[in-house]
């Protein structure tokens, strides 16, 4: 059988309407994004560890700390009104026609939430690698 394939999205827009490019600020004297990031990498358990941004300053940082961002999100995907689905969905698609392949898993990461713990990723992705759940949209 072959191996299931896990994705990390990590959404960052640039625009927001409290603070104005959210996930750079800093916390600990690294941006938000840094957070989500680590713990993917970390967690040694997705292959691929993507940012999804409309932003080259949020696209750049996020390189910096190891995560892909081989295209930028379309202005469509970026509004206020926007759904976090639409916009997941939006991000698995595009890369999964950027990487020529399927996830089988997709873990969601957000940068406002940058206390968890990295146990938690791994417990949840070697679950549904156990029990061979394939993510569909």
């Amino acid at each position: 059988m072959n191996k299931l394939k896990t994705i990390c999205i990590i959404p960052a827009r640039g625009g927001s309407k409290g603070i104005k490019l959210k996930n750079l600020q800093k916390l600990d004297n690294k941006p938000l994004i840094y957070y989500p990031i680590n713990a993917a990498i970390k967690s040694g358990v997705c292959d691929v560890v993507l940012v999804s941004t409309d932003n080259l300053k949020i696209q750049e940082v996020a390189r910096s700390y190891g995560a892909e961002v081989p295209f930028l999100r379309k202005n469509f995907f970026s509004g206020d009104l926007v759904t976090t689905e639409a916009t997941l969905k939006n991000a698995l698609l595009e890369a999964e026609k950027y990487y020529k392949t399927k996830f089988d898993i997709c873990v969601f990461l957000t940068c406002t939430n940058p206390f968890r713990k990295i146990s938690w990723i791994q417990y949840a992705v070697n679950f549904l690698k156990k029990i061979k759940v394939m993510t569909v949209f």
